[in-house]
């Protein structure tokens, strides 16, 4: 991959596929001496592969701009709730201020491109590229596993639960994507609403980004099928 040094917004970072379809937008977090615990139901190995992501097509008879659920590689834990040690939990965490701003960074990249996929620059012929949220971050990421029925309705804490250390995972939270707004409003439908205001965060710890890079994949199979109308 390579480097994108434009900025938009909060972008740190675009690191861009030998193709240049594929744009992982980046927001970087140095912390010290902390971990970021992401709470999972359950105990056993749950992983996912959907994540959202921003498409532009507008080199296609079917043309897209829009958040999309796409199935890819590394399969991860998901989580929706991400514990601090030491932070004010009144206050919305680090991480999901950090998600909402790269989710809104990444419209702007992608609403740019779209601009610039009219001009010579890309031929004048249309474009086709797929973003990604990524923080990346020094910070240990552990996964805790628990069961919601063992939560304390007295005091809100749990004795039970399983910690594990991971290298990266997919943070999914309802984030309210702009783009997605428009969907919302003419449905009656809850659970249309929850998911079009979610969006996916792939976290990974600084130590493991070369890993991550390696075993990102998207599943062109799949990604064909579901492109289709």
């Amino acid at each position: 991959m390579t480097t994108d040094t434009r900025e938009s917004g909060f972008i740190d970072l675009v690191l861009v596929n030998h193709l240049e379809n594929y744009n992982l937008v980046v927001e970087c977090k140095r912390v010290k001496d902390t971990s970021w615990i992401f709470l999972v139901e359950g105990t056993g190995k749950i992983y996912r592969r959907d994540a959202k992501c921003f498409v532009l097509d507008t080199e296609t008879v079917v043309n897209r701009f829009e958040w999309f659920d796409l199935p890819l590689d590394p399969k991860t834990f998901q989580s929706q709730y991400c514990v601090i040690p030491g932070t004010d939990n009144r206050s919305i965490s680090l991480i999901e201020r950090a998600a909402a701003e790269l989710v809104s960074s990444t419209e702007g990249l992608a609403t740019e491109d779209r601009a610039l996929s009219k001009s010579v620059c890309f031929g004048g012929s249309g474009t086709s590229r797929i973003y990604f949220n990524v923080i990346v971050t020094t910070a240990s990421l552990q996964v805790c596993h628990l069961d919601p029925g063992k939560i304390s309705l007295e005091n809100g804490t749990v004795d039970e639960a399983i910690l594990k250390e991971v290298p990266f995972l997919r943070f999914r939270k309802q984030l309210n994507p702009s783009y997605e707004l428009s969907k919302i409003i003419d449905t009656s439908n809850d659970k249309d609403v929850i998911r079009a205001k979610e969006n996916t965060i792939f976290v990974v710890n600084s130590k493991h980004i070369t890993k991550f890079l390696n075993e990102f994949r998207v599943d062109s199979l799949n990604l064909a099928k579901r492109f289709v109308r």
